[in-house]
Formats: C-alpha cells, sequence, structure tokens
C-alpha cells in the first residue's frame, strides 16, 4: 500500500509541475501593443516598423502602394492561439501569396511547403514552388480584380499577402477583409534602397515564427552587400548609365531616388538621372530621353528585349546610341521560365548582393576576375 500511495503521490507532483510549465496565454485584450509595445528599430526600411510585447508582434505597414499618403495599416501576430479575430496567429501554416516576390522571401525561409495559393502561377521561377503547382497542392487564384473569391475561400488562409499599385487598384483588398479574411499588405516594392527591400525578409520571419532565422539571414545579406558596394566605390571612373525601354514615344523613367538609382550608384556607376527627386517612375518624350542617354556608356534592365534587334524592331532610332553601337545593353532576364517568369523579380528580392556584384561586374569588368554575372544577360 505504501508503495502505492508513494506512486500517486509523484504522479500528483508531476501533473502539478506540467501544468506549471505550460504556456499562458499572456495576450491582454484592453492592451494597445503598438503603444506600450517595445519598438524594433530596423536599420533601412521606411515602409515597416514591428514591436514586442508579451507573446504579441505589432506589425505597421506605411503608404504600401505608390503616392499614398499618411496611410498606415497595423497588425497583430500572437505566438499564442488567440481566438479574437483582431490577431493573426503564428506561425502561419496556409498562406496565399500574390505577388512573386512573396515567394522569393517564403523560398529563403524554405517554406514554400505553406504557400497554398498565389497569382499568375505561370509565372512563378522557384522549382519547389512549381513542383507544388504541377502536383495541385498550390492554386492559381486569379489577379487582383479577378480574383476567385469563391477557391480562396475554400483555401481558408491563414494569411493572404498583398500588395498595392495605386489606390484605386486595392479595392480587392476590401473586398477579401469583407469576406473576413485575413489580409496583410507588403510594400517591399516601395522602398527606396536595396537593402530596405531585403530587409522585408524580417516580415516574413515574424509570420512564420522565425525572427531569429530572417535576421541572421538580413545580417548575411547586409555584409555581402556592403563588401560589394565598398570594393565598388574605389573605381574612380564612373560610367553613365540609363535603363527602361519606350513604349510607342514614352519612356518610363526610374526616378534619381528609386531603388535602381541606389543600385546602380552603390556600383560605382553614374546614373543618367541621379538629380531628379521622384522614388517612382516617370514619362518622358521618347526625343528628350533620346538626347539625354546618347552617348551613355551602359544600357540596363532593358524592359522585355531579349536582344538587340528586338530593341531595334521597338523603335530603329534607339540603334543610333552609343551603347547599342557598342553593345553595352545589359537585362536581367538571365534566369527566366517560357512563360516570361523572371527569377530577378522573385529571388532578386532578397539577393540584393547578387545582382550588385553583377552590375558592378558589368561596369567595371576587371572587378571579380572569375565571376560570371547571374540573373543579367548581354544582349547581342
Amino acid at each position: 500500500m505504501l508503495y502505492i500511495y508513494l506512486w500517486r503521490i509523484l504522479f500528483l507532483f508531476v501533473i502539478t509541475v506540467l501544468i506549471s510549465c505550460e504556456p499562458q496565454n499572456i495576450i491582454n485584450q484592453n492592451k494597445d501593443y503598438f503603444i506600450d509595445s517595445f519598438k524594433i528599430k530596423l536599420k533601412y526600411a521606411k515602409h515597416l516598423d514591428f514591436s514586442i510585447s508579451d507573446s504579441v508582434i505589432a506589425v505597421r505597414v506605411y503608404n504600401p502602394w505608390q503616392s499614398a499618403k499618411d496611410k498606415s495599416f497595423n497588425y497583430l501576430f500572437s505566438i499564442n492561439k488567440s481566438k479574437k479575430n483582431d490577431f493573426i496567429n503564428i506561425p502561419v501554416k496556409r498562406v496565399i501569396c500574390l505577388s512573386t516576390s512573396h515567394i522569393g522571401f517564403i523560398t529563403a525561409l524554405n517554406k514554400q511547403m505553406n504557400i497554398i495559393g498565389v497569382s499568375g502561377a505561370q509565372f512563378v521561377y522557384d522549382s519547389l514552388t512549381q513542383l507544388l503547382i504541377k502536383q495541385g497542392k498550390i492554386v492559381d487564384v486569379g489577379y487582383e480584380q479577378s480574383l476567385n473569391y469563391e477557391l480562396i475561400l475554400s483555401l481558408k488562409p491563414d494569411v493572404i499577402i498583398a500588395y498595392g499599385v495605386e489606390s484605386k487598384n486595392v479595392g480587392y483588398v476590401t473586398k477579401l477583409e469583407e469576406l473576413g479574411l485575413p489580409v496583410v499588405f507588403v510594400a517591399e516594392y516601395l522602398e527606396e534602397t536595396p537593402l530596405a527591400k531585403a530587409e522585408w525578409i524580417k516580415f516574413f520571419g515574424i509570420l512564420f515564427n522565425m525572427k531569429q532565422n530572417s535576421d541572421s539571414l538580413f545580417s548575411v545579406i547586409d555584409s555581402n552587400y556592403n563588401n560589394i558596394k565598398n570594393i565598388a566605390s574605389k573605381y574612380l571612373e564612373k560610367p553613365k548609365v540609363y535603363a527602361g525601354l519606350p513604349w510607342k514615344d514614352t519612356w518610363y523613367i526610374a526616378g534619381g531616388k528609386s531603388n535602381l538609382s541606389c543600385l546602380i550608384s552603390d556600383a560605382g556607376a553614374d546614373y543618367i538621372w541621379k538629380d531628379n527627386n521622384s522614388k517612382e517612375s516617370f514619362p518622358l518624350n521618347l526625343e528628350l530621353v533620346f538626347d539625354k542617354v546618347s552617348k551613355a556608356d551602359f544600357w540596363i534592365n532593358s524592359g522585355s528585349a531579349t536582344s538587340l534587334n528586338e530593341i531595334n524592331v521597338t523603335d530603329s532610332r534607339l540603334s543610333q546610341l552609343k551603347s547599342f553601337k557598342n553593345k553595352t545593353v545589359y537585362n536581367n532576364i538571365a534566369i527566366s521560365n517560357s512563360f516570361g517568369g523572371n527569377d530577378y523579380w522573385e529571388s532578386g528580392v532578397v539577393n540584393p548582393h547578387i545582382i550588385l556584384k553583377d552590375i558592378v561586374k558589368i561596369f567595371h569588368p576587371k572587378a571579380f576576375p572569375d565571376y560570371k554575372i547571374h540573373y543579367y544577360k548581354k544582349l547581342e
């Protein structure tokens, strides 16, 4: 009897310890986590910040579409299982991505198995995600104004990752929210520098409760990028560079405060429109552009053109440009699929150091002697 009695005492002790060790739901429903939390200052990103308190991460996204002013969107992520609709429980298991750049971030964290829906499945480049699409484990949910809402509802996503181009284009987000679906804006494409874009990996780290992993990944990206930038800064000769491709008589120019302008400057080159104050692209008449770029040394990111002949077909006057004659035209299309899905816009978002190394190699051929450019292709 004494033996049984002692076992009962031991059993009650173990149960008591287990109960005391169980994670407590410490979400304070009356707390304003955006005011009371410990704010994490990001190093580069301007459209995102977040705070951590208790078991909650409060994320704020600023001005997530072009020309947006004084707009902000708040999201609460709970590490514990909250039943309150205001919270998105993490780690998320079922994710819908409405941009391929979102897939780039998720791939960097090796979480493609958690994707259940995408927009434009044929444009996805990542091989594992493509395999999951072929297996029917990831479905195409359509585009912005033609999203298949019935299909999306049936998928029961934990979160839908959206983006905005213009205010009039984000009505679909309102529709998704009215259906009770959790939607978050990601505004990485509006960041002004390549490192600011890449720092959004921390947002995806929160979604999958992998903050330490995402912080570590970004630290490596940051270090590699700045090492290459320092090497490029030692080249005293700064070649003149422009980008894009006209459509009929209009050429959309990347602003002087844009991500592309920063990238070219970091690569030790001189962007033709570096003194422009716009973060966004702006239209110019082809003749105005022609006068300004006629003697420029390099032409990069030349739209969808895969050859010099295609550029010539677009407008024969372009063949008179110095860069065309010298065959110093490079496009970011080296890694693309047959539908035009371009890995530059997918994995490139977390590989700004590789993109930078590519164009440093293009502008300064003696740099990195054994390196072969990755995302870029020289047009012949």
